[in-house]
């Protein structure tokens, strides 16, 4: 398995990312990556994110799906901005590999969701995948770029509205993190 970290622009530094490698360290014994486009003072391997198509924020992590992506087989995304306070690999390991799996957050439902926001239960901050199997959904997203960063805030309510097939995590994932921007 491969764990992704994706730190873009300057919101994130390389200690996050040098810190949540370490966290994660302490459950597996798998690489670690970091997705960036400035590598300067990252402790672990880096994979650049590539210049075209020129992407922003949280949309980086749609280049995971893209055909181009230099990693194979499973993959797992952590957000940097999440506490790993116990072993997320239990969870992890149960997946359906055929389809991205999210975190769902079920209780945004009634606390957030507004139609006309495209709200979403779905949460990216682990993010797992199979590296080159569901390229469609690069192809949907990179047929109108524009179109769906304007349309939805993050690739969560992309996949939400656009109808992708994807999978969600067993609940108790979220009891081995700290969703700090949930709170």
């Amino acid at each position: 398995m491969n764990i992704v970290l994706l730190k873009h622009g300057i919101k994130y530094t390389s200690d996050d990312v040098n810190k949540q490698a370490k966290s994660l360290k302490k459950f597996t014994n798998d690489d670690i990556f970091c997705f960036t486009e400035d590598p300067k003072d990252v402790i672990i391997d880096c994979i650049p994110i590539p210049r075209k198509p020129k992407l922003v924020r949280w949309w980086n992590k749609m280049h995971l799906f893209s055909n181009n992506f230099p990693l194979n087989g499973k993959c797992v995304l952590f957000d940097l901005d999440i506490l790993i306070e116990q072993n997320p690999f239990e969870y992890i390991e149960k997946i359906d590999w055929k389809y991205p799996t999210f975190i769902r957050r079920k209780f945004k439902m009634d606390k957030f969701f507004r139609k006309h926001s495209y709200d979403t239960e779905l949460n990216s901050s682990i993010l797992a995948w199979t590296s080159h199997q569901n390229t469609y959904i690069w192809d949907i997203f990179t047929k109108n770029i524009d179109y769906h960063t304007r349309k939805y805030k993050g690739i969560d309510r992309f996949f939400w509205h656009e109808n992708i097939e994807w999978r969600q995590f067993d609940h108790g994932i979220s009891d081995t993190i700290d969703l700090q921007k949930d709170n």
